[in-house]
């Protein structure tokens, strides 16, 4: 039986989408804001352990007005 050799990235990174207006639609402003291993804000992409990456989206999911993705 085959294995599966697909390419499997242990590190990411956490960005967070701000919508000033709390609407989540085209055309309306969305600010990004990368985030580092502690959840602050950083001025470029960190890249992260991806399991922490995970945890600290799921702390920060669930907030009005934001999404957060982990690329």
């Amino acid at each position: 039986m085959a294995l599966p050799t697909a390419p499997c990235c242990e590190i990411r990174c956490l960005l967070l989408h701000v919508y000033p207006d709390g609407i989540k639609a085209y055309g309306h402003e969305r600010l990004t804001i990368p985030l580092g291993r502690r959840g602050k804000p950083v001025r470029k992409l960190r890249f992260i352990p991806a399991e922490r990456a995970h945890a600290l989206a799921r702390q920060l999911q669930g907030q009005f007005g934001t999404t957060v993705s982990v690329i």
